[in-house]
């Protein structure tokens, strides 16, 4: 062989090289997003997954010059949405102090209070708390996050007794105590599926002193495995 054949040799070697290292890349990629427990979304489309985190990182930006501000949109504003991302999978909710309402636009708001309320004065019921897991964030870059789930305890800021919720008090044999501040709405079976509603139904019963709508779909096994009350729901059919 020639100078030739070995410089051309040379860079095919290299082109393959290249060539193949995306390829490689992509497959690691997509093993360990295949085989992580973290992220659902990751599992089920693994590297594809990944464009969901991207944009959600580079969201306020593109809100900022072209889109809704942070504060709007229907039927919840991305503020709220991001509140209850951090209260359910963070059990943290501290956001920056501020504000990004037009407090000068009619309608109304609710005012701050100069002397709020402590939470050791609210009358709630925490003394039993609910066993859970959290995800802590390790690390939080444009193109990777990585978390740990710890476990900890939750307060279940129940209604005491005497300030439960009583529905059908003077008309039902068995009235219904609301003591949880947070139900489950209609959703129906047939279009959760059996995972889901077990996951939701182990949640609301650990939560507890809360409800469980049927949707539709009508009661099944699963609505069952949690514990939690059930509201079931009559519809067409």
């Amino acid at each position: 062989m020639g100078l030739t054949d070995y410089i051309i040799f040379g860079f095919a070697a290299l082109f393959l090289i290249i060539l193949s290292l995306p390829l490689l890349l992509i497959l690691r990629l997509w093993i360990k997003d295949e085989h992580q427990a973290e992220h659902s979304v990751l599992r089920n489309y693994p590297v594809l997954g990944k464009l969901r985190y991207i944009t959600e990182k580079i969201g306020p930006e593109l809100r900022q010059y072209l889109f809704n501000n942070d504060s709007e949109g229907k039927p919840f504003s991305r503020n709220e949405m991001v509140s209850t991302y951090l209260s359910a999978k963070y059990k943290d909710r501290m956001l920056g102090f501020g504000s990004e309402r037009d407090f000068e636009e009619p309608g109304f708001y609710i005012r701050n209070s100069m002397y709020p309320t402590h939470r050791e004065e609210m009358q709630v019921d925490n003394g039993k708390k609910v066993k859970t897991k959290v995800y802590s964030i390790d690390k939080d870059n444009l193109f990777s996050r990585k978390e740990h789930r710890t476990y900890t305890d939750a307060d279940p800021v129940l209604l005491t007794v005497d300030n439960a919720v009583v529905i059908g008090r003077d008309t039902c044999r068995h009235p219904f105590h609301v003591r949880g501040l947070v139900g489950q709405s209609a959703m129906s079976y047939g279009s959760l599926g059996e995972k889901a509603i077990t996951a939701l139904s182990t949640g609301l019963g650990l939560a507890g002193g809360t409800w469980m709508n049927t949707g539709e779909g009508g009661l099944s096994q699963h609505h069952l495995k949690g514990g939690a009350d059930i509201i079931c729901q009559i519809g067409p059919g």
